[in-house]
């Protein structure tokens, strides 16, 4: 929802919008404050939904809120279906997670942070709302929420599996639709502080990037502008190094590690195919 809306804004950019009008970029936030806030609202469903599928690891059992003397359980009872059960309030979900979490869990940051998202759920639903909430901000919760039940870096995998299991994936053109995925990554790098983020990327996002050969030659292939997305890095980060891996599609390419002949660019990390993956030039 919020990465649809920052689309938007950037094609009002490119549009020169905000530049021949009086209106910012904060402006148009500001005029989707209600996606905004419904997309914290989601987020604390998700969160609530990643608690029980913890507790449900353990038994599904201790999700029922019913007297036991009303389960199904009984001979001669008729069966019902789980989800027509009366299922645990959100004032006991908390406790029974706590019960049955593994010690490894962060459990004292987990549970500061659900009860701070809770509080700013309840507001928006049952009272008077949140002044200026901050998209950037829910997104640096999701990362943080996501590290909690998965590890840091699994949102990568999640966020492209949103889009490559779209039904309408690779109808046009496999390759080009992969490649976009750069625009979720920029997006996430627009939102968080660089300092948060690297402790969310399986590189050292200070280190020198590069472009893929493979994602960038499709998107400058497709497109009338050149497109080239610096999320590749050296594997590992040495300056011998003869690999690079991409961030976009999740591959690694052999790299020569000789000079660009562009005088204005100091790389010296080249594809296979005589590109330079610093400025993106063709080596001469």
């Amino acid at each position: 929802m919020l990465f649809n809306i920052s689309n938007n804004v950037n094609a009002l950019i490119q549009d020169e919008i905000f530049d021949n009008y009086e209106i910012t970029i904060e402006d148009y936030w500001k005029h989707n404050g209600i996606t905004v806030s419904t997309s914290l609202i989601v987020l604390f469903q998700g969160v609530e939904y990643l608690m029980k599928s913890k507790i449900t690891e353990k038994s599904a059992l201790l999700l029922i809120e019913n007297n036991k003397y009303d389960w199904p359980s009984l001979p001669n009872k008729t069966d019902r279906n789980f989800d027509e059960l009366q299922t645990i309030s959100g004032e006991n979900l908390l406790g029974v997670f706590c019960a049955v979490l593994p010690q490894n869990f962060p459990i004292l940051a987990f549970v500061d942070e659900y009860k701070e998202l809770r509080i700013m759920r309840n507001k928006l639903v049952h009272s008077t709302g949140i002044d200026n909430l901050e998209y950037k901000y829910i997104i640096g919760k999701i990362l943080n929420i996501i590290s909690y039940f998965y590890n840091p870096i699994k949102w990568i995998e999640l966020f492209k599996d949103m889009s490559t299991s779209d039904p309408t994936f690779g109808f046009w053109d496999m390759d080009l639709e992969s490649a976009y995925f750069y625009q979720i990554l920029d997006f996430i790098e627009e939102s968080v502080p660089k300092g948060v983020l690297k402790s969310y990327l399986p590189y050292d996002i200070n280190s020198r990037r590069y472009s893929c050969p493979e994602c960038s030659y499709w998107l400058s292939r497709h497109l009338s502008i050149d497109i080239n997305p610096k999320w590749s890095f050296l594997s590992p980060n040495k300056p011998t190094s003869n690999k690079i891996e991409c961030l976009i599609c999740r591959r690694e390419y052999k790299v020569q590690r000789k000079i660009c002949s562009n005088k204005n660019c100091k790389g010296n990390v080249i594809s296979e195919n005589e590109v330079c993956l610093t400025c993106y030039n063709h080596m001469d």
